[in-house]
């Protein structure tokens, strides 16, 4: 394959109750080794990176209307030309709410779409390297 990764480097807002609210850096990334996933992070201090990895197809469905179920949920908020993305993240270890706009990252997926086209991940997908990660030696 002739690419290995997209990265989209932005700033969300942290919204820790309506009161608190921080804006931070976030990072996306898209791997041609795990084409059907997307990898979200952001910096919660300069030595605490929370990171999370979800389908791809939930981030595209998040940015037309509320999409996901138990850890991850995405929901668009506003008219189409001034929208903004909810993305509320849960797990055992807290909760975090980021709140951002819509259209740097709808662009970022449009080139993820471009380099592995929906419906091609399995094409992208190198079996024998995958099967050698998981396999012992």
């Amino acid at each position: 394959m002739g690419f290995h990764g997209l990265e989209l480097k932005t700033r969300m807002t942290l919204v820790a109750d309506p009161d608190t609210r921080a804006l931070i850096p976030v990072r996306l990334y898209y791997n041609d080794t795990d084409p059907y996933a997307v990898q979200f992070s952001f910096d919660v201090t300069p030595d605490q990176v929370v990171r999370w990895t979800f389908a791809r197809e939930l981030l595209a469905q998040g940015l037309k209307t509320p999409a996901g179920l138990g850890d991850v949920k995405i929901t668009p908020v506003g008219p189409q030309r001034d929208r903004t993305l909810s993305i509320e993240l849960e797990s055992p270890d807290g909760y975090a709410r980021l709140e951002g706009a819509a259209g740097p990252i709808e662009e970022w997926l449009t080139l993820t779409y471009a380099a592995v086209a929906p419906g091609q991940e399995s094409k992208a997908v190198d079996l024998d390297t995958l099967l050698d990660e998981l396999l012992p030696h």
